[in-house]
Parts: structure tokens; C-alpha cells; sequence
């Protein structure tokens, strides 16, 4: 038997094929056509990702060789909040709008001016972002009302494809419990947060949380002849992405940390109950985990290896293969003892907020501390610390809430890079251990689907069954000293700007 994975990306779209061991079979992909008609605007028309979905699912069932009744169940990873409301007749109100979307900003700056974040925060357990479901409504009551009235149903981008895959109306426990309708202690949506925020009239226009192993509906005959699945194939809850990053990692409780590197820098921790911190009363974000019994606390921004990306685009003519010379460039600024540059380098800062901050919504991307000598290497380089220093501030403060962390799983495209792996440990202080999976989302997808399906009793025995394969990396405690000199300059140059308007 076999399991199909969906992975929906803000920029990606994937499709694997699993068997019930959780070996690949086949993987297909399509690029997304992000739509930004305005700065600040992030979206996707609902339609065309539909088609991009049909367009996976056709190629990875044609690239396998399987038959579609073969394929015994359906599960998703996808990107987390953001919003893709439906009207009373299942048609999109209006693109879909993606996570790193900022055309709320004013209205949650508003909010946290006004003290909403932290009347909501003990409810709902989430920082403000301006890609919130909330944030989001609240944009398009003001800004587009008829579009408002026509909401019939608020979804995030998988709970839209299960729909347009059984026709039935659900929303998944991992990725909406991260919405701020949802009532993290009371495990439901919350109307007094949706009051809070000036959408009191969502209440209504909600949808069935189901798990992420729960059986949401079968394919339906419209959707078979549009996929080439099998008309009547389970359908599952599926996974938000950076559940889907923990789970392919093995990361069943506190003493692993879950890190991903990609557009956004993630930690996540796993942990058996809500552990709202009183020390510094620190606003964590919180999540149901796909165990049932578990709550994930995770960090993330938008501020990791998208900056690198910017810079090849616009400097390099997108020329993919300069990757291999940054690497060979961080490499050979090696020594024993001092690793990547000499203590004068420290002083060039790089700030990796090109597309939003993990300090102060203020902040914007930059280079400080140039002089005439620098080079374009130390730039790079500059560039390479900038974004790890980021991830530390993520990691830093999971850390300080869970401090029973042992070693860190690391995902994302950054972990091909040796150079900036060890880098990123000598860093970090603790052993880091690459994940051997290149398409975690589409395997923890399949994954999902095959706990529903039954062959796994539940997802602790899918992970001790699915161990990953490992290339460890252990920090050097120099280098550490270094780094976290560097760290101690980004943090203080992040705080002083942050106080400038």
C-alpha cells in the first residue's frame, strides 16, 4: 500500500508518493505564481493552486508507475496561517493570502499600541503577526467589506485543498490552533477573541477541527477525474509545516529541538503541557501537536536563507551555482582555533530582515559597520553570521523555556551546506544532527495518512518507526566564543535601531 503527501509551500507546491514504511517512491513539483499587486500583498489565486495541486498529483501517480487504487490515503503538510476563505458556494471570496503577507501591519501595530496582544495572548498563545487569520479579516473587513460578507468558511491553504478534494468544510488541528480564534486551554474556538479583534462576525463562519491522523472525507468523483485519483480515497487532516518539519525529524519529546532553514528560520520544541512562561513573561508561540496529548512551542520569522536568495538574484543573475564558491569562501576562512574570520570581521553586521524581523517590527535589512578594506567575501560572510545570529534568538529563547534540550534535528536547504552547518553548531553551543530527508513535508504528509490509515497505532509509533538518518555535527567551544561575541554586537546594533521611529 502506498500514502500521498501534498506539500503546499508559499512557493512550492509538492506531491510525493510513500510506501507504508515511509521509503519515497516519487516526488513531483510546481512552482507557484505569487501574486503581489501592492508591497505588502502576498497571494495566490485559489484556483490556479488548485490546478497546481491536480497538476502534482497527476505527475508523481504517472512517475511512480502505481495504479491511483493503489494509493490508500491522502495527508498534507502546509505553510501556517495566512488565509484562504470560502464562500457559501465553495468558491474562493478572494486570492488566498500567504504568511509572509504585511498588509496588516498598521492594524496590528494598532493592536499592540492598544494593548490587544496581551489581553488575547492568554487565550489564544500567539504573537501578533500580520499574517494572521485575524489580522487578515480584520484587514478585509476594512478594507474590502463585501469581500468580508461573502466569507462563509475560514481556512488555511490545506484546509482548502481538503475541501476541494472530499467537498467537506475542515480545519486542522496544528495549523488553526495557531490562528488566535482558537482557545489553546479550552482546545476550541474562541469568540471573545474574534470580539477582541473586531471580527465578532466569524464566529459563525468557522470550521470542524479535525486531527491530523482524522479522516476528513473521500475524494469525490469531480475531484478524481481532476487529480486521476481514485474516486472515494481517504482523506486526512495532514499538517502544519513546521509540525510536519518535527515529525519527519523524529522529534517525539523536549529533548530534541526541531530547527528548519529555508525562507523562515524555525525552532520548535515538543513538550507534554503548556508551560506558559512567567519569568520574563515572553509571549512563546503555542500549538496543539500532531500527538493529541502534546503542545508544540515554536519561534520562527522570516529571516534565514531568503536573504541569501535576494542577494543572488540581484547581484549574482540568480546564478545558483555562486552557492558552492560561499561555501568554499566560509570553509577557507578556517583555522584551529578562530574559525571563519578574524576579530575585525565582527564589526561587519549584517541584519537579515530584508522580509521582516524577529526584534522589533521597525527593523529593516542592512549591512552596518563598512569600510573601504571589505571585500564582497566578507559581505557574504557577514551575511552567513546575520542569519544564524537570527536563528539564535529563536533558539536562545526556546532554549531558555525548555532547558532540557539535549541536541538540535536540523531541516531545510541550509543543511547542504557542511560549512554552514558547522558554523550554525559552533554557534548554537549543542550538537546538531542534519536530517537525511529532502522532502520532509511530503514524507510527514504521507506519514499522516498512514497513522489514519491504521498502519501506524498512533504518531509515537510512526516516529520510533521512521527514525532518520543523521550527519552529526558537534561545536567547537572556540569558535562558540567567537560567534557569540559577533551575536552579542548584532544584538545590541538590533536593539538600537529598534528604538528609532
Amino acid at each position: 500500500m502506498y500514502f500521498l503527501g501534498i506539500d503546499i509551500g508559499g512557493t512550492v507546491t509538492k506531491a510525493g508518493i510513500y510506501d507504508a514504511l515511509g521509503q519515497e517512491i516519487c516526488v513531483s513539483e510546481d512552482y507557484a505564481n505569487i501574486l503581489s499587486a501592492k508591497p505588502g500583498f502576498t497571494e495566490r489565486n485559489m484556483d490556479a493552486l488548485w490546478l497546481s495541486v491536480c497538476k502534482v498529483v497527476q505527475s508523481a501517480i504517472s512517475q511512480s508507475g502505481l495504479s491511483n487504487a493503489q494509493i490508500k490515503g491522502i495527508g498534507f503538510s502546509s505553510h501556517g496561517k495566512g488565509l484562504y476563505a470560502i464562500d457559501k458556494n465553495g468558491d474562493p471570496v478572494r486570492n488566498g493570502i500567504i504568511s509572509s503577507d504585511t498588509r496588516a501591519l498598521k492594524i496590528v501595530q494598532d493592536w499592540q499600541k492598544a494593548g490587544i496582544d496581551q489581553q488575547a495572548y492568554p487565550k489564544g498563545l500567539q504573537q501578533l503577526w500580520t499574517g494572521h487569520p485575524v489580522s487578515l479579516l480584520a484587514w478585509i473587513k476594512q478594507e474590502e467589506p463585501e469581500n468580508y460578507e461573502k466569507i462563509d468558511a475560514i481556512l488555511m491553504v490545506h484546509d482548502y485543498i481538503r475541501f476541494k478534494l472530499t467537498g467537506e468544510i475542515t480545519a486542522e488541528i496544528t495549523n488553526i490552533s495557531g490562528s488566535n480564534i482558537y482557545n489553546q486551554k479550552t482546545g476550541d474556538y474562541d469568540s471573545e477573541l474574534m470580539q477582541l479583534f473586531g471580527i465578532p462576525e466569524m464566529e459563525n463562519h468557522t470550521a470542524r477541527v479535525i486531527t491530523s491522523s482524522e479522516q476528513a472525507g473521500g475524494v469525490t468523483i469531480k475531484a478524481a477525474k481532476e487529480t486521476g485519483l481514485l474516486a472515494g480515497t481517504a482523506v486526512y487532516g495532514g499538517l502544519f509545516d513546521v509540525v510536519a518539519a518535527a515529525l519527519s525529524s523524529g522529534v517525539a519529546d523536549k529533548r530534541i529541538l526541531s530547527a528548519v532553514a529555508g525562507t523562515w528560520s524555525i525552532a520548535t520544541s515538543v513538550v507534554d503541557e503548556l508551560n506558559i512562561d512567567q519569568t520574563n513573561n515572553y509571549p512563546y508561540i503555542w500549538g496543539k501537536y500532531c500527538t493529541g496529548n502534546q503542545y508544540f512551542v515554536h519561534e520562527g520569522s522570516p529571516t534565514s536563507a531568503s536573504n541569501l536568495a535576494w542577494m543572488i538574484k540581484q547581484f549574482f543573475n540568480n546564478d545558483q551555482s555562486v552557492y558552492q564558491k560561499f561555501n568554499q569562501m566560509l570553509a577557507d576562512k578556517s583555522t584551529d582555533n578562530l574559525k571563519y574570520a578574524d576579530e575585525d570581521a565582527l564589526d561587519l553586521i549584517f541584519l537579515p530582515y530584508l522580509f521582516g524581523s524577529n526584534q522589533a517590527s521597525n527593523l529593516k535589512g542592512g549591512f552596518y559597520g563598512m569600510s573601504g578594506h571589505h571585500t564582497q567575501d566578507d559581505m557574504i560572510a557577514a551575511m552567513y553570521r546575520g542569519i544564524i545570529y537570527s536563528h539564535l534568538i529563536h533558539q536562545d529563547r526556546i532554549l531558555k523555556l525548555n532547558p532540557d534540550v539535549e541536541k538540535i534535528r536540523f531541516t531545510g536547504g541550509p543543511s547542504q551546506s557542511e560549512a554552514w552547518m558547522q558554523m550554525m553548531t559552533d554557534a548554537g553551543g549543542l550538537n546538531l544532527e542534519v536530517v537525511d530527508i529532502k522532502q520532509a513535508g511530503c514524507q510527514a504528509a504521507a506519514m499522516s495518512a498512514a497513522v489514519g490509515y491504521g498502519v501506524y497505532k498512533n504518531f509515537s509509533d510512526a516516529i520510533t518507526a521512521n527514525v532518520p538518518k543523521t550527519l552529526n555535527y558537534a561545536p567547537n567551544r572556540y569558535q562558540n566564543e567567537y560567534l557569540r561575541r559577533g551575536y552579542a554586537k548584532f544584538i545590541a546594533l538590533s536593539e538600537t535601531l529598534a528604538k528609532l521611529e
